[in-house]
């Protein structure tokens, strides 16, 4: 009787007949990619493969947490499951400690540490794969997209910024990217194509200022514009808000109740200092000068808004031009139950 059978699933291989599996045994279909070439699937000795130094993936900043090791340990306890992807290796002759390899994982090092932490050591079905130059990008372009894009499928966590940052970054470094903005914008979007836009971008700008990419514009942050003027600005200017153009709406109100909570008389309330910055859309010089000749308009426009205000306020007794009417019925049930049909005083 098998050490490794708890709760077995069925319909799962057993770590006992994992070895005389066969490939058509495993029912995922393999993902190709541009400049991957699927060799062959089989069953590959442990030891056969040169998991690197530290038995981390190439593609993830940081190895495998406890957590994900024990989590998938448990589940390839009951059985390995035939239609989850397999891991990768690539053929290569490696010499390390005395020992000659000629596979090198590409993947699946958490699934090799659950299963040394189940105490099964012998190997598991691989699917062997080999990297090449196409359609213009080197091979190692090609594997790295390839790698990412497979940590979109269980039971791999799926990419993190900081993941796409190390490998982009470290590509740049070794100039497998070209050192400008729309190379670096292609790798993160064409290697994370379910990551959130937002956490794409973030990439984007932590690499572009990690390697020191020249821009023809500069895309600012709250906190990059606080340490600036901080660290490298001479001017004698004492700067209370730092005011992205684009969140007019949102932040004038900010604005505003930061000047009316500096004082408690209009003697002694402080005018706020503030300085602006703008979307670097396209990376496009034209594009900011035109939205700094564009605010004059909406400041201008803003002034009117506000000179109407305490007009109105000031003729009527210091009340808003709002007439508050309610509120639209929401509670459904119980002892303040809204009328249905009706605004709520």
């Amino acid at each position: 009787m098998s050490i490794f059978v708890t709760e077995f699933i069925e319909g799962r291989i057993s770590y006992d007949d994992f070895p005389s599996s066969k490939p058509e045994d495993f029912v995922y279909e393999f993902r190709p990619g541009i400049g991957v070439i699927h060799e062959t699937r089989k069953f590959i000795d442990y030891d056969d493969i040169y998991w690197g130094d530290v038995e981390d993936n190439p593609a993830r900043n940081a190895g495998s947490t406890s957590s994900n090791i024990k989590a998938i340990a448990d589940s390839r306890r009951r059985g390995i499951d035939t239609s989850a992807p397999l891991p990768s290796v690539s053929t290569c002759v490696i010499e390390s400690c005395g020992k000659r390899y000629f596979y090198k994982a590409e993947n699946g090092f958490t699934r090799y540490k659950a299963d040394k932490l189940n105490g099964y050591t012998t190997g598991a079905m691989f699917d062997v794969v080999r990297f090449v130059e196409e359609e213009g990008y080197s091979a190692e372009y090609n594997r790295f997209v390839w790698l990412h894009k497979q940590n979109d499928d269980l039971p791999q966590g799926v990419n993190t910024v900081e993941d796409m940052t190390t490998s982009c970054g470290s590509l740049v470094a070794a100039g497998v990217i070209d050192k400008e903005e729309f190379a670096i914008r292609k790798f993160v979007y064409d290697s994370a194509p379910n990551m959130a836009t937002s956490k794409k971008n973030e990439v984007v700008r932590k690499v572009l200022k990690q390697e020191d990419v020249p821009t023809k514009t500069i895309a600012w942050r709250d906190g990059e514009c606080r340490d600036w003027l901080d660290t490298k600005c001479v001017d004698e200017v004492e700067v209370d808000y730092c005011f992205p153009f684009h969140y007019f709406q949102d932040r004038i109100y900010s604005v505003m109740k930061q000047y009316h909570y500096s004082g408690d008389t209009v003697a002694n309330r402080q005018v706020q200092n503030i300085v602006q910055h703008f979307e670097n859309k396209a990376d496009c010089e034209e594009y900011i000068l035109s939205q700094r000749t564009l605010q004059a308009e909406k400041w201008e426009e803003y002034r009117k808004m506000c000179w109407s205000l305490a007009e109105y306020m000031l003729l009527n007794d210091k009340q808003l031009p709002i007439d508050f009417v309610g509120f639209f019925p929401q509670i459904v049930s119980g002892p303040n139950a809204d009328d249905p049909n009706r605004i709520v005083k």
